[in-house]
C-alpha cells in the first residue's frame, strides 16, 4: 500500500532543495538550510529500499527483481539528462573531459574526496551543465547504497544487519568531522551513509511492529516523546550554530534522527485525521512528491537558463531576481510533469507488468 504522507514528505524535501538553489539571495526564506532536503531524501530512500529488500528477501529472483526495477525507475530520466548535458556542452564548444563524464555515467562521483572542477577551467563544461551535474552526487550515494545493500540484506541476519546500520550511523559523522578539519568535501558516500542507515532502521522497526503491534505500543510512545524532544533540539542547534564547524558533523546527525522520527510517525499515523498528518497528505504536496525525482534532477540548470532570459529584459535588481525565480519554477515544473506523464509513468506501468514485485510502495 502506498503511503500518501510520504509522498508529501518527499515533496517537502524537493521544495527545500529548490529553496536553497533559487532563493539564496533571500535568507529569510530559509534558503541556508534548504540543502537538508537532500538528507531527507536519503532517509526516505533508506526506508523505501530496505522495506522492499526485506519483503523480497525470501523470494525467488531476488536480485533480478530488485535491480531491474531500480534501473527502470532511476536510469531513464538520469541518462536522458546526461545525454542532454553532453550535447549542450559539445554544441557550446565546452565538452569537458572524459573523467568529468565517466564519474557521472558510472555513478562513482560520491566515492571521490577531491571532486573534479566542472566550471571555470579551460577543460570545464558550461555553467548550466555544471549545476545539473553538480546535484548528481546524491544519486551516486543512493546508487552505491542500492548496489551493496541488496546482498547485505539477502545474506545477513537481522541482528548483524542492525549492527551494520549502527556502525554506519557512528562512522559517517566522524568522517564528516575529519574531512572538515582537512578542508575536503563531505559529499561522499562514506560521509552521507548515515541518512540511508536511519531510513533503513525505520524499515526494520516497521517490520517488527507489524508482527506484534500490541507489544510496540509502549515503544511508540517512547518514539513520540523522543520526536518531541529531538526535533526542537535539532532546529535550535541549527539556528544557534549556523556556520559553526559542529554543524556538518553533529548537525546532520540531529537532522537525520529528526527525519527518521518524522518518517516513522507518519507511517504509523498514515490515513489519520490529525491536522499535522493531513498536511502531509495534501494533494498539491503529494503531486510535487510524485514528480520530485525529475524536479530534483533538472531544476538547477533551468535556473541559469531563466536568469539569462530575464537578464535580457533589463529589469531592476529585485524584479529581475523575482522574475528569474518565477520563470525557473515554471520551467522546472513543466519539465518535471512533462517527463512524468511522457516517460516516467509509462515506464513504471510497463515495469509493473513485466517485472512484478511485492505489493510495496515505490515512488
Amino acid at each position: 500500500m502506498r503511503i500518501k504522507e510520504l509522498d508529501g514528505l518527499r515533496g517537502i524535501a524537493v521544495l527545500a532543495v529548490i529553496d536553497c538553489h533559487y532563493l539564496a539571495w533571500l535568507p529569510a526564506a530559509g534558503s541556508h538550510y534548504g540543502w537538508l532536503g537532500v538528507d531527507l531524501f536519503f532517509v526516505l530512500s533508506g526506508f523505501l529500499i530496505s522495506g522492499i529488500l526485506l519483503e523480497l528477501r525470501e523470494k525467488e529472483h531476488y536480485f533480478k527483481i530488485f535491480y531491474t526495477r531500480r534501473a527502470l525507475r532511476i536510469f531513464p530520466p538520469y541518462y536522458l539528462g546526461i545525454v542532454v548535458y553532453l550535447s549542450v556542452s559539445i554544441a557550446l564548444g565546452m565538452p569537458g573531459t572524459f573523467r568529468i563524464w565517466t564519474q557521472y555515467i558510472f555513478y562513482y562521483v560520491s566515492l571521490l574526496s577531491h571532486p573534479i572542477p566542472l566550471y571555470g577551467t579551460p577543460r570545464g563544461v558550461p555553467l548550466a551543465v555544471s549545476l545539473g551535474l553538480g546535484v548528481l552526487w546524491s544519486l551516486s550515494v543512493e546508487e552505491i547504497y542500492y548496489t551493496i545493500w541488496a546482498p547485505v540484506v539477502r545474506f545477513t541476519e537481522e541482528k548483524e544487519l542492525t549492527a551494520i546500520l549502527i556502525a554506519m550511523m557512528v562512522i559517517a559523522p566522524l568522517l564528516r568531522w575529519r574531512l572538515l578539519s582537512e578542508n575536503l568535501g563531505m559529499n561522499t558516500f562514506y560521509c552521507q551513509m548515515d541518512g540511508l542507515a536511519y531510513g533503513s532502521a525505520v524499515a526494520l522497526l516497521i517490520r517488527h511492529r507489524r508482527l506484534s503491534p500490541q507489544v510496540w505500543l509502549r515503544a511508540d510512545r517512547l518514539f513520540d516523546g523522543l520526536a518531541l524532544v529531538m526535533i526542537p533540539l535539532a532546529v535550535g542547534f541549527w539556528l544557534a550554530l549556523r556556520g559553526d564547524p559542529l554543524v556538518p558533523a553533529a548537525g546532520i546527525t540531529f537532522a537525520n534522527v529528526s527525519f527518521a522520527l518524522i518518517t516513522y510517525a507518519l507511517i504509523r499515523h498514515a490515513g489519520g485525521s490529525q491536522l499535522w498528518v493531513r498536511i502531509f497528505r495534501a494533494k498539491w504536496l503529494r503531486s510535487i512528491g510524485m514528480v520530485s525525482y525529475s524536479l530534483y534532477l533538472f531544476h538547477y540548470p533551468l535556473a541559469v537558463v531563466s536568469e539569462e532570459v530575464v537578464a535580457k529584459l533589463h529589469l531592476v535588481r529585485r524584479a529581475n531576481a523575482v522574475s528569474g525565480v518565477l520563470l525557473s519554477l515554471a520551467l522546472s515544473f513543466a519539465v518535471a510533469y512533462g517527463l512524468w506523464y511522457g516517460i516516467e509513468s509509462r515506464i513504471l506501468h510497463w515495469k509493473d507488468r513485466k517485472v512484478p514485485s511485492i505489493a510495496h510502495a515505490e515512488p
